[in-house]
């Protein structure tokens, strides 16, 4: 199981759980993406770990470019043995909610709009291709 813990003496990271031995995480991972953003840690969110037991999946906050310039969250996976990083999506500005589909292949997240002020006001499914990387907006029909 990965969840993301932080303390009062700690930083923030992905912690890595065992189900069958509960108690301390067998061991911890604080990836660092490019362009990370301008704070004292890492911005990192929705750890989502793969079926094949090598990955996880998360979101991440980069310093934005462009006229806004606030933080782009996009989505990264991270090899649990060698710590190797790779960015699946790319300029995505505020998004979050990050779910990965049971066999791997798909994610999840939203997207969000925001109004002048930069204030979130309206979100976005998109869906994610884990392997060909290709992004696609999920319209759902009758919600408000």
């Amino acid at each position: 199981m990965a969840v993301m813990t932080i303390g009062i003496d700690t930083p923030q990271q992905i912690a890595i759980y065992s189900l069958d031995r509960p108690g301390k995480p067998l061991f911890s991972l604080r990836p660092h993406v490019p362009r990370e953003a301008d704070r004292k840690e890492p911005i990192v969110d929705y750890p989502n770990y793969m079926p094949d037991g090598k990955s996880i999946l998360f979101m991440a906050a980069s310093n934005g470019r462009g006229l806004w310039k606030g933080f782009d969250y996009d989505v990264y996976r991270v090899d649990i043995g060698t710590g190797e990083l790779e960015q699946l999506t790319k300029g995505n500005g505020y998004a979050s909610d990050l779910k990965v589909s049971a066999d791997g292949k798909t994610a999840v997240f939203l997207k969000w709009r925001s109004d002048w002020r930069g204030t979130p006001i309206k979100n976005e499914l998109y869906l994610l291709d884990v392997q060909s990387r290709r992004l696609t907006a999920l319209k759902v029909n009758g919600l408000n």
